[in-house]
């Protein structure tokens, strides 16, 4: 299971729960079922961060592979001027399509990290609010528990 998954059983517990007779607002819950599943949100964290990792790492393979392209095409340009010195034009023009694609890639590259690292924090901070609030929710349910005579 995901965390999404595992969020998404939390709340279904929460929905299917039973309310204590006299006070709606209160649910019982089994508390060791939240538990475990507290626990795998806490295992399955670092797959959503090694995701995210691997997101990165392929940006920047991407990003070194578009470098590797560039020089690859400023190089087989250069080759072609000499090949050609008085047409100069050539080499310029494969320069700046180089160059621009270079700043092209190094923007997409740019605008993917920055959508990784949103998309992390969103992630995070979701399940962050999603598990505090389920702590809050037992932290009322233990204050409000009578133990039986």
């Amino acid at each position: 299971m995901n965390v999404m998954e595992i969020l998404d059983e939390i709340d279904e517990m929460l929905e299917k729960s039973k309310a204590f007779p006299l006070a709606a607002h209160k649910i019982m819950i089994d508390g060791d079922r939240l538990r475990e599943l507290v626990n795998d949100v806490r295992l399955n964290l670092p797959k959503e961060l090694k995701r995210a990792q691997l997101i990165d790492y392929d940006c920047d393979r991407i990003m070194k592979e578009a470098q590797q392209n560039a020089e690859k095409v400023v190089r087989d340009a250069e080759d072609r001027a000499k090949k050609l010195a008085s047409e100069s034009e050539i080499v310029e023009e494969a320069k700046r399509k180089a160059h621009e694609l270079l700043t092209k890639t190094k923007a997409k590259c740019d605008e993917t990290k920055e959508a990784t690292a949103a998309y992390v924090e969103r992630s995070l901070a979701t399940t962050e609010k999603q598990i505090a609030a389920a702590l809050e929710e037992i932290k009322k349910e233990r204050e409000n528990w009578v133990k039986p005579e």
